[in-house]
């Protein structure tokens, strides 16, 4: 394997490994407060809601989108039909996202019921995710590793590691990564590093 290529394919799956951790995590959260062994956070829940809305959004789904599937349907049309179901369901994402800010915004402020609607749209929206990050790893990724060629993971990789801002030096990717490892220092042991 080329080194651009493994640099490209361990960036996706290391982005899905940190998107499918908060997921995971808000799903067990909510179970905990359920159980009343945890108190409800909101602020963490927040900014929990956030990354996984804003993290696909402005560098995850892009990349795929510019660089990934517009390759891939450069080099043949066997992932055509598949890429056109993983771009809508990247179109998708913001109206499921929308239900979950809806039901968290409902539980802060009360509402009878809101916690089991919360749960439920978490779950959903934590179904979706699993199957199209699967779908992306174990269908889209090998007809990529089959098709495209050197110079495409190429530009790939340098796609995934550069979303650098030209005035400040920093990528919106470190931003992102300092908020993951604040929302794991915040989540409550044993679900993150946080107190118990």
């Amino acid at each position: 394997m080329s080194d651009s290529k493994s640099q490209a394919i361990n960036i996706i799956r290391a982005e899905h490994r940190a998107l499918g951790a908060v997921i995971n995590n808000i799903k067990a959260m909510l179970q905990e407060v359920q159980a009343q062994r945890m108190a409800m956070d909101f602020r963490l829940f927040w900014a929990m809601v956030y990354y996984i809305a804003a993290f696909p959004d402005r560098l995850h789904h892009p990349k795929e989108d510019d660089w990934l599937f517009a390759r891939l349907k450069q080099r043949t049309p066997l992932a055509d039909e598949l890429i056109n179901t993983l771009h809508s369901q990247h179109q998708a994402e913001p109206a499921a996202l929308a239900g979950i800010r809806r039901d968290l915004g409902n539980f802060e402020a009360g509402v009878p019921g809101s916690l089991e609607a919360l749960q439920a749209t978490v779950a959903n929206y934590a179904d979706f995710t699993w199957t199209h990050l699967r779908t992306e790893e174990n269908e889209l990724l090998p007809l990529a590793e089959a098709h495209l060629l050197t110079s495409d993971w190429d530009a790939i990789a340098q796609a995934f590691a550069q979303n650098a801002d030209p005035l400040t030096g920093s990528t919106e990717s470190d931003v992102f990564d300092a908020l993951f490892h604040d929302i794991v220092k915040r989540t409550p042991a044993p679900l993150g590093w946080g107190a118990a």
